[in-house]
């Protein structure tokens, strides 16, 4: 078997199981539901991957590393000003997650939230993926604070405000069958920031 044909093998494991997470949740997945719908023996299945907990793995690891990618323009461009920057990001989140496939959920969250009590393993590695998340939401806001100097700006409050609404509008998204909540929910939070920015900040007054 040819690199090519192995690597286009892999992939297709990852993409079948991506959507199966992602429509049935990791515990609903199966071995058998992979290998039918990705068209590959079981045979095959292990000879990428030792079990579906390391399949799991490799689909969060992607995930992740897809998110940055598509971050990694938009936050390493100049910016005139900080605020200029998250509002940026914003922006970017709420143009990527118009596509229906990434508006399906956040992989995240399912195994977070699906695995905190019956794979130890598995949520620990989405675990450090969402405090890795936070911790650079919160180091923007830092950043923005200082360049404003904002005293009453919350960089941690913020920040996860910030998760909490995004992952609420993936779930609305997804039950109500319209994507257009996300824009609007992150729209919302967006002027609310701007509106803080633009008004004095009163409460290093004495």
């Amino acid at each position: 078997m040819s690199k090519q044909t192995t690597s286009s093998t892999r992939e297709r494991i990852l993409y079948v199981a991506r959507d199966l997470i992602l429509s049935r949740g990791f515990s609903a997945m199966s071995v058998d539901m992979v290998c039918a719908q990705a068209d590959i023996t079981k045979g095959g299945f292990f000879h990428h991957f030792p079990n579906k907990e390391a399949l799991g793995e490799a689909v969060l690891r992607q995930f992740w590393q897809d998110a940055a990618n598509r971050q990694e323009d938009i936050l390493h461009r100049h910016y005139p000003a900080q605020l200029d920057k998250i509002c940026a990001y914003l922006d970017h989140a709420m143009t990527t997650y118009q596509d229906p496939q990434l508006s399906q959920g956040c992989m995240l969250a399912i195994f977070t939230m699906g695995l905190a009590d019956t794979n130890p393993d598995l949520y620990a590695v989405s675990r450090s993926y969402f405090s890795q998340w936070r911790h650079d939401l919160i180091s923007m806001f830092e950043q923005l604070k200082t360049e404003q100097a904002l005293t009453s700006l919350d960089a941690t409050a913020w920040s996860e405000l910030y998760i909490a609404m995004l992952e609420g509008a993936l779930i609305l998204a997804k039950s109500s069958h319209d994507p257009h909540v996300i824009a609007r929910t992150l729209t919302l939070y967006k002027q609310q920031l701007q509106l803080l920015v633009s008004q004095p900040d009163t409460s290093a007054k004495p």
